[in-house]
């Protein structure tokens, strides 16, 4: 069909409608009016059922009210005295948590009149004839109604202040229908008659949702502001305001371009009711992003600090979420009725909160940076590794090796979910590659598999079917200990634990761990043991290694010292280093803990930080072992990268777990143990600061190796140690431009779509 013919066909069917509409013009204007008329009694209607429904209520409604306005005339409920008062320390009386059980973070009336740059962005955006009409717009209705009309679906509700509030008091807010509209706007008119108009946006600023589970004004202020709202500059209240037609849309922390264009919207408002000039909104917009560290282009970290360390209603001070989280489960736990209980509690923690915010800010950066390889690495679309990208978390958790006192614990960046970061950093097992080698080996010592001279073989060995490789993709030969775990040598640490007997190792984890007898099922009965098949937290990383440290005394991990509960100490601790059951002879934990200093040694997995090591620069001992776990998850098989990394760094009063994995075992592009180590080193310059006499190991006994004919570890000529690369000077974990050179290890270990690297 071609053109003429296609205008020739619109032309006729055109003049056979106007016909048709001519001939049935009569018939046409009889139902429009029947129509109209039937839309007005059916409007009549619905508004007198409405209103019986309103005078039905009507007590109830003048009831609420009037607690309401009795409410506004007190102080603050944020400055009284709360039903329930729990102060959390640090083990240096710092407060580090104040939780608040029973008290709404609700404005007095006093208290919203300072607020004014808040209430004016709320009148600019959301009802600019608030302080005339008399409790609805019919502008507002009729734009309402041709939005409605043009989507073919309620999407906007056109109510003024006073529609929300009666909306958020008084209706079933999860229905869109005409009515609750009309009920809503006969309540409106009633607030408008026994409130004034002061009274009425207080009440709304009270009520209203602004997402991430924060009511009212007050509380969305203190969680994404950390300060009152009656101290918001007009961007920090455009961004407020912005929230309340769709908070899960318009969240800063999940949708920050969304709501950043939404905030600007918002700031234009107020140009246009004169409020600032749009030279002025726009030097708002610009200090907000500089204050907020929001920059062009940052896809891993779109919302700068907003909601950083934010308080709400609960958590008046929460310099520590993780902890706070912990200690609130722990009271839960152990005091029968705690959340009806208005005693004022007092914890005190084992927690240096100095090291806690290091950790948090050392891990929280390598995570993004972690994010930003994966999304310019990993081979997938923008949208999606940028998805996946997001999945990326991380974990540090030091611990002192004597007593057992938990010093840090930083569990990611879930921002306003603080309680999954404790479950991350406290209870999550993952597995731990060759992270716990050097325990093994210890064990071997105690039982005399080894000796600190024993002479090791690795070559190819096939043990049922079983044959493990290593990371490097050749076989070494004739090897020491030391050089075994300065390498990770998987087919020597089989061999080694075939020669233990896998029952007798679970019986060591098992004992190190004070686990139960039915506890020791969690560990798989097989050879990869060895490389590390089994599920471990950071916690319990730390306490193994730490029962290395303190020459072989088992230890239980302590984050509370002490609970007050009004004026009773209702628990203490006593941890104290000596005394404690043996797993390890002190020889032996001495032998491996020197043999551990050598992976900073050249030729080890994490010899860069050894070379950097001087007087400015971790003038302490220092020993460690990496471990990561390759993934061997069909759907990911084109991405080449570890599921889980992990470095364990030892001084010598401080055990640093370090953890790095995808929530769904997605594999991280370019991601060798040297990331790990990389976060181990930042926190241990900038935390870890032992005393004089601290700044050795205590070792016991020294190996003295004898003479060794066998090859050295120049002589190897390996890649660089289990695929890494060697962070630059600053300490920035490797050139995100940099192509992984990681060997493609054979895969030998099975579990559900998994496995270890070793």
């Amino acid at each position: 069909m071609n053109w003429n013919t296609l205008v020739q066909n619109v032309r006729r069917y055109s003049n056979v409608f106007l016909s048709f509409l001519k001939e049935k013009k009569d018939l046409i204007r009889h139902y429009l009016t029947w129509g109209i008329l039937f839309s007005i009694l059916l409007l009549f209607l619905l508004t007198c059922y409405q209103t019986a429904l309103f005078f039905y209520n009507k007590k109830s409604i003048t009831h609420d009210l009037e607690q309401l306005k009795e409410a506004l005339s007190k102080n603050s409920s944020a400055t009284m005295v709360p039903k329930q008062l729990v102060m959390i320390f640090d083990r240096n009386q710092n407060v580090i948590g104040k939780y608040n059980s029973g008290v709404s973070l609700t404005l007095s009336a006093k208290q919203c009149n300072e607020a004014k740059v808040f209430q004016q962005t709320l009148i600019a955006s959301e009802d600019r004839e608030f302080q005339t009409h008399s409790g609805f717009s019919i502008k507002g209705m009729i734009r309402a109604f041709v939005q409605n009309l043009l989507s073919f679906r309620i999407r906007q509700g056109g109510g003024t202040i006073s529609q929300q509030l009666a909306r958020n008091l008084f209706t079933d807010k999860t229905r869109n229908s005409i009515n609750r509209k009309i009920y809503e706007t006969i309540v409106a008119l009633y607030l408008e008659s026994i409130l004034g108009k002061s009274e009425i946006i207080c009440l709304y600023m009270n009520k209203a949702y602004f997402g991430q589970n924060s009511y009212g004004a007050e509380e969305a202020a203190r969680y994404y502001f950390n300060k009152s709202v009656t101290k918001l500059t007009y961007a920090e209240a455009s961004l407020l305001v912005g929230l309340l037609p769709a908070p899960s849309l318009y969240n800063p922390i999940r949708n920050p371009e969304v709501a950043f264009k939404k905030q600007k919207a918002v700031m234009m408002a107020l140009v246009d009711i004169d409020a600032i000039t749009e030279k002025k909104a726009q030097k708002h917009l610009n200090e907000f992003r500089v204050f907020y560290q929001i920059k062009e282009n940052d896809d891993e970290n779109a919302h700068g600090s907003i909601a950083k360390n934010g308080t709400n209603r609960l958590f008046q001070v929460n310099e520590a979420p993780e902890v706070n989280e912990y200690v609130l489960k722990y009271l839960n736990e152990t005091i029968e009725g705690f959340h009806e209980s208005e005693a004022n509690i007092k914890v005190y923690t084992t927690i240096d909160i100095q090291k806690q915010k290091i950790s948090t800010k050392v891990l929280n950066a390598d995570i993004e940076t972690l994010r930003w390889n994966f999304r310019n690495q990993s081979g997938l679309s923008y949208d999606e590794g940028k998805n996946y990208a997001s999945g990326i978390n991380g974990v540090v958790f030091s611990i002192h090796p004597f007593t057992g006192e938990v010093l840090a614990v930083s569990g990611g960046t879930n921002k306003g979910d603080y309680y999954r970061n404790m479950v991350r950093s406290l209870y999550m097992r993952r597995q731990v590659g060759s992270a716990l080698k050097g325990f093994l080996y210890c064990a071997a010592l105690e039982e005399g598999i080894i000796e600190p001279t024993t002479i090791l073989k690795d070559e190819p060995i096939n043990i049922s079917g079983y044959k493990p490789k290593n990371w490097y993709g050749k076989y070494l030969g004739d090897i020491t200990i030391e050089q075994a775990l300065q390498q990770s040598v998987n087919t020597v640490a089989v061999t080694v634990l075939k020669d233990l007997g896998i029952s007798n190792y679970i019986g060591y984890l098992s004992n190190g761990l004070n686990l139960s007898y039915s506890e020791k099922d969690r560990f798989p009965k097989d050879l990869t043991l060895a490389l590390g098949s089994a599920d471990f937290s950071p916690l319990e990383v730390s306490i193994l290694y730490s029962e290395i440290v303190n020459g072989g005394e088992i230890i239980e991990e302590t984050i509370i010292r002490k609970i007050v509960l009004n004026d009773d100490v209702i628990f203490e601790s006593y941890s104290s280093s000596g005394g404690h059951k043996r797993i390890f002879n002190s020889k032996n934990t001495s032998t491996i803990l020197h043999f551990l200093k050598s992976v900073f040694a050249s030729g080890g997995t994490a010899s860069w930080i050894g070379k950097k090591q001087n007087s400015n620069f971790l003038n302490f001992d220092i020993a460690g072992k990496s471990g990561t776990v390759e993934n061997d998850n069909v759907n990911f098989k084109k991405i080449k990268g570890a599921r889980d990394i992990w470095f364990v760094g030892i001084t010598p009063e401080e055990i640093t777990v370090v953890w790095f994995g995808h929530e769904k075992g997605v594999p991280i592009p370019g991601s060798g143990s040297s990331m790990a180590a990389s976060t181990w080193a930042h926190y241990a310059q900038n935390a870890i600061h032992p005393s004089e006499k601290n700044r050795k190991f205590n070792l016991d006994f020294v190996p003295q190796t004898e003479e060794f004919d066998g090859p050295t570890n120049s002589d190897w000529n390996l890649p660089s140690a289990e695929g890494e690369k060697e962070p630059n000077e600053d300490m920035v974990p490797y050139d995100k431009d940099r192509e992984d050179s990681s060997p493609n290890d054979e895969k030998f270990y099975k579990p559900p779509d998994e496995k270890p690297k070793g």
